[in-house]
């Protein structure tokens, strides 16, 4: 079964290099759904577990529970030829065309490279933080989904106030490091929003803690402690546009629910900033912006 972690090297190598699942999928045969599973999710967990010293049977055994659409059987007996057919397929040749947005083209070529560590923080969550308008607590659905044929960035989403629902990316790198980007407004308004999370050392996590910045409802800048609880897989776009984002007022906690309170909406886990001009325009309106900032 080392032909596995070839496998695996030689796929990472090629969608480094731009190459889409898509391709890879015409090129043998194999449906981009199923290498799509095989490629975020599999063949990450057995070359974690085999590095770990579990033995390859079970170590293959365990990954494939992960997903519902790659068979043991069929995978052992196609593996040689998959093989082969991934290890004629070239890379494409970097192109110079997007020189202008290096930036940019820096976070795709990035991000491809951390497709795979995407895979073990799939799944539906609830985001806890400080509500800005209530002495109470914010409860958010986010959902990070799998990773479909052609994506550079696994696609997550999230609801709002409003009942909702706004797409963006995300990023996990394998140094516990992460990012969630969205766009608050779906149409022609500018609205970003960045959650920054702390991934734990662990797979398939049951929560993780970050911090987001986003907007209050005059547009001025605003960060917040936020904690991330899974509560289960991933679930169809459909269902999770009926969730609602929901505010429990202090009275009404739970106990679980007031640790997550504890944690998030003590003075300090909220940042605030507002837009604040004089007729003077001069540093003096630092120090007045964080008096009237007491005052909210």
């Amino acid at each position: 079964m080392d032909r596995l972690l070839s496998l695996y090297e030689r796929m990472k190598k090629l969608r480094e290099s731009g190459v889409r699942m898509k391709d890879i999928s015409e090129e043998t045969d194999i449906a981009s759904s199923v290498l799509s599973s095989l490629y975020s999710s599999v063949l990450p967990m057995y070359v974690n577990l085999v590095s770990g010293g579990e033995e390859q049977e079970a170590a293959l055994d365990k990954a494939l529970q992960q997903v519902n659409n790659v068979s043991k059987r069929k995978l052992l007996g196609c593996l040689d030829t998959l093989y082969d057919k991934v290890n004629h397929i070239e890379p494409r040749q970097a192109s110079n065309k997007n020189n202008a947005r290096p930036f940019l083209d820096d976070i795709e070529k990035e991000a491809l490279r951390y497709l795979p560590n995407a895979g073990i923080y799939t799944g539906l969550y609830l985001a806890y933080s400080s509500s800005s308008f209530s002495d109470g607590l914010k409860v958010e659905p986010y959902m990070i989904a799998s990773i479909t044929d052609g994506d550079a960035l696994p696609k997550v989403y999230s609801q709002n106030m409003n009942g909702d629902y706004y797409a963006g990316v995300g990023v996990f790198s394998p140094f516990q490091i992460g990012y969630l980007m969205f766009n608050e407004q779906k149409h022609l308004q500018l609205a970003l929003k960045v959650v920054f999370l702390q991934l734990p050392l662990i797979e398939y996590p049951g929560w993780m803690k970050g911090i987001y910045l986003t907007h209050d409802y005059s547009r001025n800048p605003i960060a917040r402690r936020v904690v991330f609880v899974r509560q289960g897989n991933e679930i169809p776009l459909e269902e999770f546009a009926e969730m609602r984002t929901e505010v429990i007022p202090k009275d009404k906690l739970n106990e679980e629910q007031q640790a997550y309170y504890d944690y998030t909406c003590q003075q300090g886990d909220v940042i605030r900033s507002m837009m604040l001009v004089s007729p003077e325009k001069d540093v003096n309106d630092l120090m007045r912006e964080k008096e009237l900032l007491k005052l909210l």
